[in-house]
């Protein structure tokens, strides 16, 4: 059971800061609603959203195997390499001269820049 502050009531205490954020977020006027569906609405939105997860588990499959594939094949041509000639596959494998990238290496990405090439870069 709570004991109340004993006072006025505008004294009393107001509970965590962090409970009462929450809530002012959900409770704001200006806060949509959560949204209400009747029965039919409420089922194509659910077989929508269904079909959209569906398709999304399915690129990320596709995506996954694409993936083993090019590490596979790395890994065949790797061996393939090591059983031709030891030396270039020493050479292939090495980590000599690895270190920090340049800094002006772009970050590799599956999609190309939003501003394309940068024609007037030069090295400093």
């Amino acid at each position: 059971m709570a004991v109340k502050a004993k006072g006025k009531k505008g004294k009393q205490d107001k509970g965590d800061l962090r409970v009462r954020l929450i809530r002012y977020s959900l409770y704001h006027p200006l806060t949509p609603r959560p949204l209400r569906f009747g029965t039919m609405r409420m089922l194509r939105h659910w077989t929508i959203h269904r079909a959209w997860q569906i398709h999304k588990r399915n690129s990320r499959k596709e995506r996954e195997l694409e993936l083993e594939r090019q590490y596979n094949k790395i890994r065949a041509a790797c061996e393939e390499l090591r059983r031709t000639d030891p030396r270039l596959f020493r050479i292939a494998i090495a980590k000599k001269g690895v270190g920090a990238p340049p800094i002006e290496l772009r970050i590799p990405t599956d999609t190309p820049p939003k501003n394309g090439w940068n024609h007037s870069w030069k090295r400093a």
